[in-house]
């Protein structure tokens, strides 16, 4: 697990100390060890942290005559056989890492590599017979990679602040990629918050020469190639059976391993599969919440009876309502705004992990690839009460829902109900934008002042939802909602949540549920199977049974996500007015204070639940106060 960053460019001009400033920046994705190539045209550096091949993973790495050269961030699970494949071919390989085979791999199959690595990855690879260099980010989009193109100069980074670091990007901000933000709680890729910086979008490379930039996707899920004839029963067998696999190959480590456990379904199953698979007890960390009366279950029980099952070793945190204690941190390692209010407890637990262990597995990807969410049951819902007439949908439900008060401690069912009363009758896709939406078209309008107004193009906004829902291929609207989710919240929120936050403490986050292989199994599984109106899970959960204790198979979804709703009217809310009502933000002219008044107050006063929209402008000023205004 590295962090890697470099340039490109016949005209560079960017030197080895220039160089060496960007991956300093890097440094805690790395603190073991760092690395770096420059020569005309190319400059490649790395930080790592060593988890294969502790003394003989130095990157970069080239091929047998220096004629490839290569830095990687990630892991690649399946090394070995490849490594034993290249062997019998003829290369010499002089390592025991994982990143060794990519160059030669680049040999045997060109930018086709990508297809025979399973793991995540991102990686840069010189070609320095063809003055070319390609950049490659992994299927799902588990580890991510930032480029810049600037007057022929290629620049590239783990993180944007190592390219910032060049000297040679200008910062202006991209205020297309604040309305997505604002609509999203995440910046969806290709936006940054910034102008001239792009996220490669998962499963996508990036080729260079002669000062030409060529981006193209090399792989997307199918959820067309419907395996309809398997009984339920041998589906099971199927997703349990590759589920296994999945988890036992992210054992691959030198060092000890761990595991996040939430109580729920997912990180419960890694947890249980990985007891077996090592046939040790695992490392588990757990976290809770101050004063579970916010609204939140407390899952620490469910995942101490887990772990008793298992024999595991069980660390908890509790988190405490002091969110301005590691704000500042976040944005650090973010380098932009970012407002799933998950950041805290995956702060925390990363922080907690990384005191014992240097690798920790994760339950996340479950809920996209097995249809955890609740929206997905909204979708379904949907379908019979779209044929109600109008006059009883619009004149008499939504009236009635949009009064229920909200429960004082911050619980989403009420919000869930109030979303598909007002969305519900529209078509699939504004529907499902409408689910996913912190804030709509008209109250975005409402929020922003002209100046900003003549900036945004909503349409463009909602496009980044509707354009992958209706790209599908398929008809069925819970295949079309699984689609967009892969494409957009996984890896731009939830992953990008998940790899920041672990590798601000140095520790290596590993997905197994986000297996391509798997996920790849799962598309092809009816969608009946993933979600029913009375079950969320519905396959996931009969598989658990023989894993999990009853309890945890069947206790409501909590999800991890901190008390956000509940601490912005309490404990949070003088905090959260201060920045809201900042005179430097104010004077930019930009945001209604007027309108972010009204919706505090809804919110303080149980009317309406606006904590996403107004964390989201929180996080949003404080960035700017960080990074725009003084």
């Amino acid at each position: 697990m590295c962090g890697i960053c470099g340039f490109a460019g016949e005209r560079a001009r960017l030197s080895a100390a220039d160089l060496a400033r960007m991956n300093s920046s890097l440094i805690h994705r790395g603190p073991d060890d760092e690395g770096q190539l420059v020569e005309p045209g190319v400059g490649l550096a790395m930080r790592r942290l060593s988890i294969l091949d502790l003394e003989g993973g130095h990157q970069p790495i080239s091929n047998e005559d220096g004629s490839i050269w290569v830095i990687f961030n990630g892991e690649i699970y399946n090394y070995r056989a490849l490594r034993a494949d290249l062997q019998a071919k003829g290369h010499v390989l002089r390592t025991q890492s994982d990143t060794e085979v990519i160059v030669h791999l680049y040999e045997e199959h060109g930018k086709e590599l990508v297809h025979h690595l399973r793991g995540m990855f991102a990686f840069a690879l010189w070609d320095r017979r063809e003055r070319s260099l390609l950049l490659a980010r992994d299927r799902l989009g588990i580890k991510p990679l930032f480029y810049s193109y600037h007057e022929g100069t290629l620049l590239f980074g783990s993180e944007i602040k190592a390219i910032l670091q060049s000297g040679l990007v200008p910062t202006d901000i991209n205020w297309q990629a604040v309305d997505a933000y604002l609509t999203l709680t995440y910046i969806p890729a290709p936006y940054t918050i910034y102008k001239s910086v792009s996220k490669l979008p998962a499963g996508s490379r990036l080729s260079f020469k002669d000062g030409r930039c060529v981006q193209e996707r090399y792989w997307d899920i199918d959820l067309t190639s419907r395996d309809t004839g398997a009984s339920a029963e041998e589906w099971e067998s199927r997703i349990e059976d590759k589920l296994f696999d999945a988890v036992k190959s992210h054992l691959v480590s030198d060092v000890p391993l761990g595991a996040f456990l939430s109580g729920g379904i997912d990180s419960s199953l890694v947890v249980a599969m990985m007891s077996k698979a090592l046939g040790t007890p695992v490392e588990t960390f757990t976290m809770g919440f101050a004063g579970n009366g916010l609204g939140l279950r407390d899952e620490r029980p469910y995942a101490r009876l887990l772990g008793s099952r298992y024999h595991a070793a069980y660390n908890e945190f509790t988190v405490e309502p002091h969110f301005e204690d590691i704000l500042d941190e976040i944005l650090t390692a973010f380098d932009e705004p970012f407002a799933d209010d998950s950041i805290i407890p995956s702060y925390y637990i990363s922080q907690l992990t990384r005191q014992k262990v240097k690798v920790a597995l994760s339950g996340l990807g479950g809920d996209e690839l097995f249809g955890g969410y609740h929206r997905y049951r909204g979708l379904l819902l949907s379908k019979p009460y779209g044929v109600l007439p109008r006059f009883v949908r619009r004149g008499i439900a939504e009236v009635l829902v949009d009064r229920f008060p909200e429960p004082s401690g911050g619980s989403d069912r009420i919000d869930h109900v109030k979303r598909f009363a007002r969305f519900a009758a529209l078509p699939p896709d504004q529907r499902y934008l409408g689910y996913v939406s912190s804030l709509d078209v008209a109250g975005r309008r409402r929020l922003y002042r002209r100046p900003l107004l003549e900036q945004i193009d909503f349409e463009a906004t909602s496009a980044v939802i509707t354009q992958p829902f209706n790209a599908c291929g398929s008809e069925d609207l819970l295949d079309r909602a699984f689609y967009t989710d892969l494409m957009t919240y996984l890896p731009d929120d939830i992953l990008a949540l998940s790899d920041r936050m672990s590798m601000w403490h140095s520790l290596e986050l590993r997905v197994p549920l986000i297996d391509h292989e798997l996920a790849e199994l799962a598309a092809k599984m009816p969608p009946e199977y993933k979600v029913r109106l009375r079950s969320t899970k519905w396959l996931l959960r009969r598989i658990a049974q023989r894993w999990l204790p009853s309890e945890i198979v069947t206790h409501r979804k909590q999800g991890f996500e901190s008390p956000m709703a509940a601490w912005l009217r309490n404990d949070l809310r003088e905090y959260a007015e201060g920045i809201l009502t900042d005179p430097a933000i104010e004077r930019l002219g930009l945001f209604d204070r007027r309108e972010i008044a009204r919706l505090f107050d809804l919110h303080c006063s149980g009317q309406q639940k606006n904590n996403k929209i107004l964390l989201s402008l929180l996080i949003l000023f404080r960035w700017m106060t960080k990074n725009v205004v003084r």
